[in-house]
């Protein structure tokens, strides 16, 4: 019986809550969507599966030193979080490497050195398998904003993989 009275109490707040949604307005639901998409993610990052992955690069020193970090989205704009790695000092060159840990859903930026002219860096999506899939190139800008929606909760990692 107490269980009856349970679903029902359920049932009940559920009812009032679809009223609630309905007197909201376009822009107020969308606020909402944004939101729960970004408490989910969250959630969902903070119970997936953590991987290794392995990192290598050496570059001369003066033209940009190689790194790994996990991107995110805060105070309204991208964030690093960088990894420390090893680092082994040459007369002309800098070699970094060592392991990194990433779970799914996560975004990582692999910077592997550079030139006078360009940067070699690129951002990675974390699969549920455990791959790292290259979702954008340090110099598409096209690619990089859907990177940013991403981070945003605006779309989702299928979204981002199937551009």
């Amino acid at each position: 019986m107490q269980e009856v009275i349970a679903v029902c109490a359920f049932k009940k707040r559920e009812v009032i809550k679809m009223m609630e949604l309905k007197e909201m307005t376009i822009q107020e639901l969308e606020e909402l969507i944004s939101e729960a998409n970004k408490v989910l993610a969250e959630k969902k990052r903070s119970t997936s599966e953590e991987f290794k992955f392995e990192f290598s690069a050496t570059s001369d020193p003066r033209k940009g030193t190689p790194y790994v970090a996990r991107l995110y989205w805060e105070d309204g704009k991208l964030q690093r979080d960088f990894y420390d790695l090893s680092r082994q000092w040459g007369k002309k060159q800098v070699t970094v490497s060592g392991v990194y840990t990433a779970k799914a859903g996560d975004i990582i930026e692999r910077r592997s050195g550079g030139s006078w002219k360009n940067d070699y860096r690129a951002w990675y999506l974390v699969t549920a398998d455990g791959e790292q899939v290259m979702v954008a190139d340090i110099d598409s800008s096209k690619d990089k904003a859907k990177v940013t929606e991403y981070l945003q909760g605006k779309i989702t990692a299928e979204e981002l993989i199937n551009k």
